[in-house]
Order: C-alpha cells, then structure tokens, then sequence
C-alpha cells in the first residue's frame, strides 16, 4: 500500500472510531436513563407521597429528556474539546502534557541532535519540519501531534533524548513521522476530542456525589440521599464510557503502531535502530511511562505505553507488547533485556552528541532513478535513498545560513533574502520596500546575509525554505503579520510575481497561515476526477511549458491522457497564470486521496517524461506536491 492508501485507510478507520463513538453514545444514553429512574425510585422513600413505581420502569417522556441531558453533554464536551484541539493543534497536546518547545537554535548536544533529526527526517520526507516539545519525564517515549502538516508537532521524553543514541532516535522519530505521513496523527486529534465527550458523565456523578442541598430554614444538610444515589450510579455508568474509550484506543490504534514499526524501518533502512530503542525501553527501570495527569488521555499518541509498564501484556492496552514489536522487525529475538544504567547511558550520549557536532555528514546518496512511477513511489514513503539525500543537503548547507535558519530574527532574514532579485536594480526596489516593512533589525540581518545565500546552489533554495519553519513559528501573532506583509510588499515590488516567489509564498506562508490560524484539516469535497479536469488542466500546462519548451503541448496531452481525458485544449498563457495555478491547487487539496494520486501521477510524468528534471521543475513539482498536502521528498536534478 501507497502514501494514498494509507491516507484513504486512516479515512475508514475515522469512520469506523464515529461509528464505535454512536455506539458508545447509545450504551451511555440507555444506561444514564435507568440511572435516574432507579435514583428516583430511590429518592421516593424519603418523601411521603408515592409517585414512580415500578410498574412505570419505561417512560418514553422521561427516555427523550434524558436522551436530550446525555447527548448535550457528551456532544458539548466533544465538539468543545475538538475546537480547542483544532484552535491549538498540535502544540495543545504537547503544553496539556507539560511539554516545553525546544528552541530552534538550542546548542545544548543532546538537543541539537534531536533538532538536526529532525529537521533531516523532514526533509527526507517532504514534510515541513515541524517543532520540537520535550517532555521533562524519565520514562522513553515520544509523540506526533496535529490535524495537519502545518500544525503537527514533535514531543520527545527527556528520558529519550538522554538515553537513546543517534540511530535508536532516529528510529523513533521515524516512526512518528509515519504516523504523520499515514494520517493517523490527525485521527488520533479527532479521537481525543470525541473520547472526551463520553468520559463527562463520570465527572458528573461525582459533581452529584458531592452536592450539598440546604433545609428549608437555610440550613446545610449535606448531599441529598437520592442524589448521592444518582450521582454514584451515573459515576459507574460513566465508567462506561471510560472503558468504551480505552477499547476504542485499543481498536483504532494498536495495529497502526505495527504500520509505523515497519514504516520506520522502510525509511531508515536501520531495523536496529526502532528495534535497540524498544530494548532499551524494556530494561530500563521507568520504560515508556509517563508520569502527567493528562498521559491516560493522550495514551494513544505515544510511541510506548505511557500508562502501564512494558512488561504487562495487557490485550486492553493501546499498544502491542514490546517483545512482539521487536520480533516483528528482529524475528531473532529471545525476549531478553539488558538492564540499562541511566547515570552511564546518559553521559555516553552527551560525549557522542558533542562529537557528532564536530563533523558534517557523510557525502555519498543513492542517485535516484527519475522514473514517474519511481517518484510516486516516494510520495509519503520515503527510503533510505531519501534520507541520504537529505543528510547531503544538510552537509552542502553553509553552516552560517543553517544557524540563521534556526533563530526566529534571523529565519526571517533568510526568507526576505531568498526573494531578493538577482538584478541590482529590482534588488534595490525591494530592499527600499522592505526597510519601511520589516523590523529594523531583521533588515540590517538581511543585508548582512544576502551575499551568502545569493551564492547558495539553487537546489538548496527549497530545503532552507522548510528548514526556517520551526523558528519562524516561535514569532508572536502580530510578528507573523508583519512578516507576512513584508513578504507580499517584496513580491509586489516590482509588479511581477516569479515562480519561484510564487512557490516559496505558497509553502511558507501557506504553512505559517496554518500554524496561526489552525483551521483544522481541509475536508474532502471530490471524489471523481471530472470535476477538476479543468484545474488539472491549468496545472499541468504550467509543468509543461516551465520544462518542455516545443514539446510542451505533446506532453500536456500525454499528461492528461493519464486522467482519461487527452482531447482537453491546452489552456492559453493568459489563462495558466500564477493565479489560476494557485485556485487550482487550492481545488485540487479538497480531493479524495485516490483522485489526488492520478493528479499527482499525471504531473510527475509531465516534468521526468525527458527522464531529467531540472531545479525549476523540481521546486514546482514539489510545490504542487505539497499544495495537495502529499509530501515530496526531495529530488534528484540534472
């Protein structure tokens, strides 16, 4: 199975969560209902005239407003909980578990190298590279969080960060980006919030419980007899719901943590990285517990059982057994753990991570055969090729513009930077426009920078576009404003829009614009390609005419012979402009997986038809790759 694939299966599996939700729903309701009625019955043997009886068990006016009192509260407390999820994304999950975010530019060793990994997996992946939480807990563990790309985020246990070496890391945050890339991080947000829901009658038994009613002289007489007794029955009846959420983790997640084990392995190429990190986690004394109020909540996200310890084979729990995971990538394993020594572990890692600081990366990369379907086939499913590549780009960055990219001052410098004109007088228009728009001392970083990144090879244009993300983040909401302003008066300069300012407007204001403003994931409106023929249209004569010259109407009918449609005219220059471009995309986004996949496909042969790609088509291949919410990872050019 493919990215999309994925991407549809975490679809059925959000319809199979609303379903076993309805079901939860119904179960609470019926037994909310027989709650009352035996706590009325019950309340009557302190008053003197009869009024419920036995024989009235069954009351259908009762039944509807006690209908209506559930559905309220547990509707409420979803829809509540998923607002405030999509209000703060990612970022709510990680700060509700006492995560704290890691700077972009952290010197710390340990913390640079989880940063630099993930930054690499990032970029390996075709992701924006997301920010960094650690979690102040002893106990290995680690998360993904978020509705989108633009607003997921990394949580690691410092109990990970200390003890696990480079590769037993990468491991881990491998299989977290894979949670990302199949969707399941998104799910995992919707589960939270509707799980919520139906957890609330349980509170409100104790709130019953605990009431203190007075006499009629004003007097305090403690918790009324009935309500104790309907408050205690509705406590018991939201244990319902309590166990109808943890079965409801159970049968959403458990088998989508073997997907990630095995995704993990694929884009690393490095079984014994996840596979040394599951073994260190079983002999270690605090294994992947974490220790916070709001852990049995978010038990689903984590990469470990967060709530019990590794050694209980609990069927009920989220998770697979640790030894069943280690033997499903290492078949050879015997079950045994070494006991691991936190203070000796520890210490060994700091000295690797202060090493590993010293060198570049290796510079050798796997060539990566151009082939249309080559290039679909790492679409969300990065290898081992990917990730060398991104470690090269990573090596090839100079190391002055990498640390400019890791501060939120001068990431901004590196974007105004990016979009300067190579010609001296339309640079000069710019930067008169930017000094009235930008912060003063963002601008005399800019200039202080441009010499450098106007000598930067093209190719790395891009990776520092995603690089800046995570710092560019860190800015205030009205930062982020004039940021945004500063970009457009740049852009607006010169009254010509480029493709290549068009491409870094769309992925990182773009990406920005979702991490602000959390808008929640873009909602499936297509499910046949018919209705977007045209906008596909648009697109793929833009990828034609940018790398095929005289040939491009040849391949455009080429192209959309793969959606089933060849006899659609190629669009005018006037009506393939930037702007339709981006209308297109924007269509295109609300696509179903299945029909993003022959849009895709029909791109790619477009721009590797010739076999090569060049540095323009790659960075709009990847544009219109990320547009429609499905990674790239980086590619070969020549």
């Amino acid at each position: 199975m493919n990215f999309f694939g994925y991407q549809e299966q975490a679809r059925k599996n959000s319809a199979i969560l609303i379903a076993l939700f309805v079901l939860a729903v119904i179960l609470i309701t019926i037994s909310v209902y027989f709650a009352i009625v035996a706590g009325i019955l019950i309340s009557q043997m302190f008053v003197d005239q009869p009024g419920f009886t036995f024989d009235e068990l069954w009351n259908l006016q009762l039944f509807f407003w006690t209908m209506v009192f559930t559905l309220t509260i547990i509707l409420g407390g979803s829809a509540w909980r998923i607002h405030t999820l999509s209000e703060g994304g990612g970022a709510a999950v990680a700060r509700m578990l006492g995560g704290n975010r890691l700077p972009s530019a952290s010197r710390n060793p340990l913390d640079r190298r989880l940063l630099n990994v993930v930054e690499e997996m990032a970029i390996a992946s075709g992701l924006p590279v997301p920010p960094v939480f650690v979690l102040e807990q002893s106990g290995i563990n680690a998360f993904a969080a978020g509705f989108t790309p633009s607003d997921v985020v990394i949580g690691v246990t410092r109990g990970a960060v200390e003890l696990l070496n480079r590769d037993e890391l990468q491991g881990v945050v491998a299989h977290e980006f894979s949670h990302i890339l199949n969707g399941d991080s998104a799910m995992k947000m919707r589960m939270m919030g509707m799980l919520y829901g139906i957890t609330l009658v349980s509170d409100l038994g104790i709130v019953l419980m605990t009431m203190k009613h007075s006499s009629r002289y004003g007097r305090n007489r403690g918790s009324h007899p009935g309500l104790v007794v309907v408050g205690f029955l509705l406590f018991m009846v939201g244990t319902i719901g309590v166990v109808m959420a943890d079965f409801i983790k159970r049968a959403v997640s458990r088998q989508r943590e073997f997907l990630a084990d095995a995704s993990a392995v694929q884009f690393t190429r490095n079984p014994s990285g996840i596979a040394d990190a599951l073994k260190v986690i079983g002999g270690y004394k605090s294994g992947s517990k974490v220790s916070h109020v709001a852990a049995s909540q978010a038990s689903h996200f984590f990469f470990g059982n967060a709530i019990k310890s590794w050694y209980a084979k609990d069927w009920w729990a989220t998770h697979p057994p640790l030894d069943e995971r280690i033997r499903r990538i290492e078949p050879s394993f015997k079950g045994k753990f070494d006991k691991i020594n936190y203070q000796s572990r520890s210490l060994a890692n700091t000295t690797m991570a202060s090493a590993e600081l010293m060198v570049s990366p290796g510079d050798q990369v796997a060539h990566s055969n151009v082939s249309p379907e080559a290039v679909m086939s790492r679409i969300g499913t990065p290898d081992a090729g990917s990730m060398q590549e991104a470690i090269l780009l990573m090596a090839k960055m100079p190391s002055r513009i990498r640390d400019f990219s890791h501060d939120p001052y001068t990431a901004r410098a590196a974007v105004y930077a990016l979009l300067l004109d190579h010609h001296p007088q339309q640079r000069r228009i710019q930067l008169q426009v930017l000094e009235k728009a930008a912060d003063p001392s963002v601008y005399r970083e800019t200039l202080e920078i441009q010499p450098e990144l106007e000598k930067l090879a093209p190719e790395l244009r891009l990776p520092l576009a995603e690089m800046v993300l995570p710092a560019l983040k860190e800015m205030s909401p009205q930062q982020f404003k004039g940021f945004k302003k500063a970009v457009v008066a740049m852009i607006k300069a010169d009254n010509e829009v480029t493709l290549f300012e068009f491409i870094l407007y769309r992925m990182v204001i773009r990406r920005l614009s979702g991490a602000f403003s959390n808008s929640g994931p873009v909602p499936v409106k297509y499910h046949r390609i018919e209705p977007l023929l045209t906008h596909a249209s648009v697109l793929i004569a833009l990828l034609a005419r940018t790398g095929h010259g005289e040939d491009a109407e040849r391949v455009f009918r080429e192209s959309m012979a793969l959606l089933k449609d060849a006899g659609h005219p190629m669009p005018d220059q006037k009506d393939a402009r930037l702007s339709h471009f981006d209308r297109a995309l924007t269509e295109l986004n609300r696509a179903a997986p299945q029909v993003k996949e022959s849009v895709l496909m029909a791109a790619v042969h477009c721009v590797v038809c010739n076999g090569v790609i060049s540095v323009k088509e790659g960075e709009l291949l990847r544009a219109v790759a990320d547009g429609m919410d499905c990674p790239m990872p980086p590619l070969s050019t020549g």
